[in-house]
């Protein structure tokens, strides 16, 4: 079948601004009935069959419906008809940044999802500090939950750079504009009702409001905040169709730094190191570097939930430093796959990704952001140069330095909005034995004794992470070097990137000369001919090589697992589901998280309130107390989980 064109949010909002109240309450049913309506493409657009007499229209303009006027229907009732919205509503949401003037002249106007998050599910997330302190340095603080700590060291400097990258959008006084804070308002009040609706009363009405909501924040500078909204719209769509990429806990993390920002924008006039920060950027600036040295490191496929997807292929130079190259545009998992064939976007090497991660480059008139993204300007030379193994330098003094600061320096790295975080900031370079493999997870033991579990780094089936840790389970023994990222939210746990064997003799893999000593696990697939196993009967599933306390792959806190709990069913069934909520507070109060307990008893009994007026009848409650309540216990929730996290590694 035609894909439908993707539809500008402006557009989605007129159309069912036009329909009638009463055929509002059958958007919902309609959008499922047009599933099965054939889509047959034209010159200029899509036709949408309904039945014998009646076709809906779409002119598409770059791939793109951006005008009402655009979206027909020969029915009667057209233009205010359930067909034209129907069709509309099915269609993808165009979100792309406007384009700006090019930061230079050598430089691409746009940059891409610059708020969007590199390597796969539940990563690369803006988050709060990673100390257990119950604060959030974005929304500040949370109504029920008391002063804390500034921010991690290194947060100020970012801020004060990305404060002068949005000074143009900004008011003459470096603070709000009167029109931002009418935006941020209109997006609060939004997100409220996501929440008290939750997944399950999140229909086409309440996702078109979200969707124009996001489109006045960006189009007033909000970016951060519309990034935050796009992605929660682009969750409940999943949510509600069943997608199978769908997780609830990213919905749910999404959700709360909607909330967040958009509270901390509408509230009282932010301290002016916090502005960049809460408006964030539409594009990246690129500054002039001077000749770059850079050796191929490991490529790891994208796919992200506001739907971009393609490949970060991650460099070092001479010194140690990572940068990155990216390929990043609207498509699925399937555009990831295609994207590390791609030719790398940067000068004319001719090189594909996942040729440079094996290779090296020689880069003249290059351009950089502050975070390490190399640009792609027309001035940019580069040719290909010699690569580097891991155990060669530079690329081997990734894997000198101490565990802990390691460590240390990943979790301070995902406190960062994703724009600012140095490239590879959150990634561990370890060197760790095999312990087998427990259902989806691999167990690796390091050099000091501290055992680690080794998750996907992405779900999708298309691409081969699971199966390759399904295999790497069976190299019980095997002494392995491993680039993998920092999961923040679970007890010692690395998404595994890239994998590559320290000997040849002994349990481990005899990879393909042209692999240059490492396996890109989410582009490169193992095979069984390839495994050195120690002991045959762990071939395949590695179990019998676990014992003691590493029978099962380590988990988060329970009495933290329990709060989360409360959390996300709130997202999934909004207010009313809490209101019916067993209390569980005592559970977290004999835990000894007595303020997650006492936030989780402010949360309930807010769900549960009914105000009345001077005569004792129910009056309409717009939900923001019990949104307030939740986000404190969100807020608190994330910090304490990854304080018990950090606590796992560190001795």
């Amino acid at each position: 079948m035609t894909a439908l064109p993707a539809v500008t949010a402006p557009v989605l909002a007129e159309a069912l601004d036009a329909l009638p109240a009463r055929l509002r309450r059958k958007v919902d049913d309609a959008v499922v009935r047009a599933r099965g309506w054939p889509v047959t493409g034209t010159a200029d657009g899509v036709s949408v069959r309904v039945d014998e007499s009646t076709t809906v229209t779409l002119v598409a303009v770059d791939g793109v419906v951006r005008g009402a006027a655009d979206a027909r229907c020969s029915c009667l009732l057209a233009p205010n008809c359930l067909h034209r919205m129907a069709v509309l509503a099915l269609a993808p949401v165009d979100d792309a940044v406007p384009a700006g003037p090019p930061t230079s002249p050598d430089e691409p106007a746009t940059d891409g999802p610059a708020t969007d998050r590199p390597g796969g599910a539940a990563t690369d997330r803006q988050v709060e500090p990673a100390s257990g302190r119950p604060v959030d340095p974005v929304a500040g603080p949370v109504p029920g939950v008391p002063a804390a700590a500034a921010p991690p060291a290194g947060a100020a400097a970012v801020a004060g750079g990305t404060t002068a990258a949005v000074a143009a959008g900004a008011a003459s006084d470096g603070g709000l504009t009167d029109r931002q804070r009418v935006a941020a308002e209109g997006l609060w009040r939004v997100a409220v009702e996501v929440l008290s609706a939750g997944v399950v009363g999140c229909g086409v009405v309440l996702r078109t409001a979200l969707l124009r909501a996001v489109h006045e924040a960006r189009a007033n500078g909000l970016y951060r905040a519309a990034a935050s909204g796009t992605r929660v719209a682009a969750g409940l769509r999943a949510a509600r169709e069943a997608e199978p990429h769908h997780r609830l806990a990213e919905l749910t993390d999404d959700l709360r730094e909607l909330l967040a920002v958009s509270r901390r924008l509408r509230g009282a006039a932010p301290p002016a190191g916090d502005l960049g920060p809460l408006l964030g950027v539409a594009r990246r600036a690129y500054d002039p570097q001077a000749g770059l040295r850079l050796y191929g490191l490991c490529t790891v496929p994208v796919v992200t939930d506001s739907g971009y997807a393609g490949v970060v292929t991650y460099l070092a130079d001479r010194t140690g430093r990572l940068w990155t190259v990216a390929d990043l545009a609207p498509g699925d998992a399937g555009r990831a796959v295609g994207a590390g064939d791609a030719t790398v976007a940067v000068g004319e090497s001719g090189l594909s990704h996942r040729q440079l991660t094996r290779a090296g480059l020689v880069v003249s008139g290059g351009t950089a952001s502050e975070s390490g993204q190399l640009g792609a300007g027309r001035a940019v030379r580069a040719v290909r140069a010699t690569g580097a193994g891991w155990a060669d330098e530079p690329l081997a003094g990734l894997w000198t330095q101490p565990l802990p600061e390691q460590v240390r320096r990943a979790f301070d790295a995902v406190t960062l909005p994703v724009p600012e975080r140095p490239a590879g900031a959150d990634l561990l370079f370890l060197t760790v034995r095999v312990l087998g493999g427990h259902q989806h997870a691999v167990l690796v033991e390091t050099g000091d004794g501290t055992v680690l579990t080794l998750t996907a780094a992405d779900e999708h089936a298309v691409l081969p992470y699971r199966d390759n840790l399904r295999l790497l389970a069976g190299a019980v023994g095997a002494e392995l070097r491993l680039v993998g990222r920092l999961d923040p939210t679970r007890r010692a746990t690395v998404q595994a990137l890239s994998v590559g064997s320290t000997s040849t003799d002994g349990p481990g893999f005899d990879l393909p000369e042209s692999w240059a000593g490492h396996a890109d696990l989410g582009y490169d697939r193992l095979h069984s001919s390839q495994l050195r196993a120690g002991d045959p009967g762990t071939v395949g599933g590695g179990s019998a090589g676990l014992a003691g306390s590493a029978s099962r792959p380590r988990v988060g806190d329970p009495a933290a697992e329990l709060l989360r709990r409360q959390v996300e069913r709130v997202v999934s069934g909004g207010r009313a589901v809490q209101a019916l909520a067993d209390p569980v507070a005592r559970r977290v109060r004999l835990a000894r998280l007595d303020l997650g307990a006492q936030l989780l008893t402010t949360m309930g009994d807010a769900a549960r309130a009914r105000p009345r007026d001077a005569f004792g009848r129910l009056t309409d409650d717009d939900g923001q107390a019990f949104a307030q309540s939740w986000l404190a216990l969100a807020v608190y929730e994330a910090a304490a989980s990854r304080a018990l996290a950090e606590a796992s590694w560190l001795p």
